[in-house]
Parts: structure tokens; sequence; C-alpha cells
């Protein structure tokens, strides 16, 4: 009886060494499991990290991809607008050009009739008006002086001549090489005075020439009128009956 009872327990014994090992069998599977699901873990942490990342630089390269797709159409269009404001230039300088080939012959034939009204004018201010002829036709001739600027000095011309017959002024100038006192009233009349008030004339249109004039009310009011125009007498009315003489003819 007591064998048999030695004989349980050495299998009992047997079993509780047998269930151990199978015990620490299982806790090194399960270690090894547990080890393996961290290392598992690991990676999908790891991969979830390369996932959010692609993800992120997709959003941001699909960002960029509309941003220059935005940036493109913009940029089209603003090269249309260029492409079309260049057509524009082109036909402008079309233009310009075939404006200076119709502008230069009317800047001459402008100058030209400028000369000829000095010329067949009252020559008042002779020389300053013709040498001021001569510098348009300069003008005209210089390379470095834009055609714009050029129209605008021979208007300019043009404007001096249309204010003389506003104004009247007083200078000295020479006929047949000796000084006078002259006398413009606009551009219809001119007189002269010798500087030793003894001799006065005015220029007769009719005759293209000078006539003395011995009327001693008109050299007193040519006198007047004189230091009227040089600021130096207030303004008066004035009798030059000669002028109303030749109008009555």
């Amino acid at each position: 009886m007591r064998n048999m009872y030695k004989t349980l327990f050495v299998l009992a014994s047997l079993q509780l060494v047998l269930f151990a090992n199978q015990i620490d069998k299982s806790v090194t599977v399960i270690e090894k499991t547990n080890n393996q699901l961290k290392s598992y873990q690991r990676k999908i942490d790891k991969n979830e990290d390369i996932r959010e990342g692609l993800l992120n630089e997709y959003k941001y390269t699909n960002s960029s991809i509309k941003s220059t797709k935005t940036y493109n159409e913009q940029l089209r269009k603003i090269i249309s607008s260029q492409e079309a404001e260049i057509a524009s230039l082109d036909q402008q300088i079309i233009d310009i050009e075939q404006t200076q080939k119709n502008i230069f012959p009317l800047m001459i034939n402008m100058i030209k009739s400028l000369e000829t009204l000095v010329n067949q004018d009252t020559p008042f201010l002779l020389t300053e008006r013709l040498d001021r002829v001569k510098r348009l036709e300069s003008t005209l001739n210089k390379a470095d002086i834009q055609t714009h600027e050029k129209y605008r000095i021979i208007l300019e011309a043009f404007k001096i001549e249309y204010d003389y017959a506003k104004t009247i002024e007083a200078y000295q100038d020479k006929i047949n090489d000796k000084t006078y006192n002259f006398l413009r009233l606009g551009r219809v009349a001119l007189y002269y005075q010798s500087l030793n008030l003894k001799e006065y004339g005015y220029y007769n249109k009719e005759t293209q020439s000078w006539d003395i004039i011995e009327d001693s009310v008109s050299k007193s009011n040519i006198r007047k009128a004189i230091k009227i125009a040089k600021k130096q007498q207030n303004v008066d009315f004035l009798n030059l009956p000669f002028l109303a003489k030749k109008e009555s003819k």
C-alpha cells in the first residue's frame, strides 16, 4: 500500500514537473509572441508614420499642383495680354512711321508758309523773324530732336507770329544802315522815328516802301504811342490821320 502511495506521489511529481515544463514553454511562447507583437506594432507604427508622411506629402503636392495650375492660368492670361499689347505696339510703330512720313512734308510746308508770311508782311523785326525761320529749318534736320518736339517748336513760332497781332511794341532797328525808333501797332501798322525826333515815317503796304510823315499832329501821336508801348505813359487814344486818309481812298 505504501509502495502504491510512493508510486502515485512519483507520478504526481512527474506530472507536476511536466506541467511546469509545459507552463515554462507556454510562457516562453507567450513572451515570444508578445515580442513579435511588439515588433509588429513597431512596424505598424512605422508604416503608419510613413503613411501619414506620404498623405501629408500628397496633400502638399496636390495643393502645389492646384496653385501651379492657378498660376499657370494667370500667367497664360498675362502672356496673352502681353502678346496683344506687343501687337498693338507694333501697329503703333507702323502708324508712327507712317505719320512721320506724312508729317515731315507738312512741317516743311509750314516753315515755307511762315517764311512767305514774314517776307510779305509788314517788315517789323524782320531780322529776328527770318532768323527764327532759319532756326526752324535747321531744327528740322537735327536727328537728336524728336518729331513731336520739332512740330511743337514750329507751332510755337506760329503762335509768336499770331501774338504780334494783339500787341504794340517799340524797339530800335535800322533802315539803310541808319538806326531808328520803331513803333509797331499789331501787325497792321509800322512807324519809324529818328533818334533826334526830327524824322518820322510809316510803312506803306501798297507800295511796300517807307513814306515820310510831315504832319505835326501825327508826329506827336507817334511820340506818345512809343511812350505808351514802353509803358512810360498811360494808354490813350491816338490820332493818326494819314491812316484814315489811306482808308478813304
